[in-house]
């Protein structure tokens, strides 16, 4: 007759409640080092997709003006952080909502001036040239597209670049 024995170490198999603690706590402290780089990745990431929309519309206001032969107005709204193309004298245009899709971020955007108006060839006069800065209002991320040339030349920065444009808050 054969007789089967079960193991002692097959009856206590598992994990005892200091491993498990030890475990969690790794974890936690993992967890405590990552989340703030990860949402302030999120936050640039938002930024960039902003300041992406702000261009692209600035763009194609300038193609359109050039197009077309007549000027383009682009006005920005700082309270729902949108961007308002119209076409010469005109009252209604084409609304951009700028990093739409992205949440509800608590953005700012900062110009100048309340408009830009690019002529028929798609330059700007002198006094637009200027930087519209996209912020965070909880960090100190930033976001710009800069209008260089009274030709229309259109560059995005980031962070300190977009400084330079700005004069700093007393």
């Amino acid at each position: 007759m054969v007789c089967v024995r079960k193991n002692k170490l097959q009856l206590n198999s598992g994990f005892t409640m200091i491993e498990l603690l030890v475990v969690i706590t790794m974890i936690g402290i993992i967890a405590a080092i990552s989340v703030p780089s990860w949402m302030g990745f999120l936050t640039r990431q938002r930024l960039n997709a902003a300041r992406t929309d702000l261009l692209g519309t600035l763009r194609s206001a300038q193609q359109e003006a050039q197009s077309l032969q007549k000027s383009k107005t682009v006005e920005f709204s700082t309270t729902d952080l949108s961007v308002t193309v119209k076409s010469g004298d005109s009252v209604t245009g084409k609304t951009t909502v700028l990093g739409e899709g992205n949440g509800n971020p608590n953005f700012s955007i900062t110009a100048p001036s309340t408009a830009i108006v690019f002529n028929y060839d798609g330059a700007v006069r002198t006094e637009d040239l200027f930087a519209i800065k996209i912020e965070d209002d909880d960090s100190s991320a930033q976001s710009c597209v800069i209008v260089t040339t009274i030709l229309g030349g259109l560059k995005p920065a980031n962070g300190a670049a977009c400084d330079d444009f700005f004069p700093p808050t007393p």
